[in-house]
């Protein structure tokens, strides 16, 4: 893995208080270059060339948020990108957990690039990169609206198959960005008593337009990573119409329904997730326009899968978003196939003792039994003569 922040902007971009983080992951064939992006709407975009192209930067244009003004040297043979779109809170009147109950009056659309992002930490090395965002001071100049509270968001580059140390302990691989977002106090509406949040997606690129995207839960016999979550569930882009065993070419979204309700991310402070299905969005370019993915695809976009994925926070009775002021959510980006959890050498070796033992005792049991009944039985045979 090499990445670099604000590569060759300088001045403009620390004026400007910009974070903009290029990662590249180099494969024998190809390359996998990421783009974490949070001036604007916080984004994420990816894409796949060959090993000897680049990506190019126009920090004027960018700064400017002007189409074309990221390129790559080498066209891509295949791009997906997310943009962390809307941060919703609903008033659960009926503790329903569902966003989709909830009338207008009782909505509210906080939007992340009305926050004030600054970076907090970042270590790169040849094996992961991690970056911490925090936003802070919400102040939506247009409805001159302003929240206290914090989002905070970090997001994890990787170069092995392996489980996140980070709670809920995602599997990733090579190929995937993990993105971890913490509602922390943020200012509920004061007409609203049973606050709760949900986190709208905006998915960009790859893929028919025409098709929703798949939603897949898949069901797991182990929870030796996420203690009580037996559930991933996989969102991903759908083929064109010639390509259509091609679902190994395409982008994913990869999560466990948990989100905690405090920083300890034990099983007792868990709660679950409601996914929505993906639903497409029709003006295309002014959705994308104050987003990193504007500038990389500009009015292109049009012609692009465009679908918003919602998934609210929270479950009935949990005691809503004011128990604790704390919700988190964890999920995957990634290109290729989904990883699919597998059983540990320890699990395996539990069940096998588990089951094993019993039957190791009963055979010996057995053996036991037999070897006492034989001498009788010789015994009594020479008695007899």
């Amino acid at each position: 893995l090499r990445s670099w922040v604000n590569q060759d902007c300088g001045e403009p971009c620390r004026e400007r208080n910009v974070t903009t983080l290029y990662l590249r992951a180099d494969g024998p064939n190809d390359t996998l270059h990421y783009l974490w992006d949070f001036f604007g709407t916080p984004s994420v975009l990816l894409a796949l060339t060959p090993s000897s192209a680049w990506l190019n930067i126009t920090w004027k244009d960018y700064l400017a948020r002007k189409e074309n003004s990221i390129v790559f040297s080498e066209k891509p043979s295949y791009t997906f990108g997310v943009i962390i779109n809307k941060i919703i809170e609903f008033n659960d009147v009926n503790d329903t957990a569902l966003i989709d109950t909830a009338d207008e009056i009782n909505t509210n659309i906080l939007h992340p690039e009305y926050f004030n992002w600054r970076l907090v930490s970042l270590l790169q090395n040849s094996e992961f990169v991690y970056l911490d965002m925090e936003g802070n001071s919400y102040h939506d100049t247009a409805k001159n609206i302003s929240r206290y509270g914090s989002i905070k968001l970090s997001l994890r580059g990787f170069c092995t198959v392996d489980h996140s140390d980070m709670v809920p302990h995602m599997l990733h691989t090579e190929n995937s960005t993990q993105v971890d977002i913490i509602l922390d106090h943020i200012q509920t509406n004061q007409t609203f008593s049973r606050s709760r949040f949900a986190i709208e997606l905006l998915a960009v690129g790859g893929g028919d337009p025409e098709i929703p995207m798949f939603v897949d839960p898949k069901k797991s016999l182990d929870d030796e990573h996420t203690p009580g979550i037996f559930e991933v569930v996989e969102v991903r882009t759908p083929p064109y119409r010639e390509q259509d065993r091609a679902l190994n070419a395409g982008s994913y979204l990869q999560w466990r329904p948990v989100s905690y309700i405090n920083a300890s991310r034990d099983v007792t402070s868990s709660t679950e997730t409601v996914q929505y299905p993906p639903k497409k969005v029709f003006n295309h370019t002014s959705a994308i326009k104050n987003s990193m993915l504007y500038c990389y695809y500009g009015e292109s976009a049009d012609n692009l899968l465009l679908q918003k994925i919602m998934v609210s926070l929270g479950s009935r009775g949990d005691g809503f978003y004011k128990k604790t002021n704390y919700l988190t959510w964890t999920f995957m980006i990634g290109y290729g196939t989904p990883p699919e959890e597998r059983f540990s050498s320890l699990v395996i070796m539990i069940i096998s003792i588990g089951l094993g033992l019993p039957l190791l005792i009963m055979v010996i049991t057995g053996l036991y039994l037999c070897i006492r009944r034989m001498p009788k039985r010789h015994g009594n045979a020479y008695l007899n003569r």
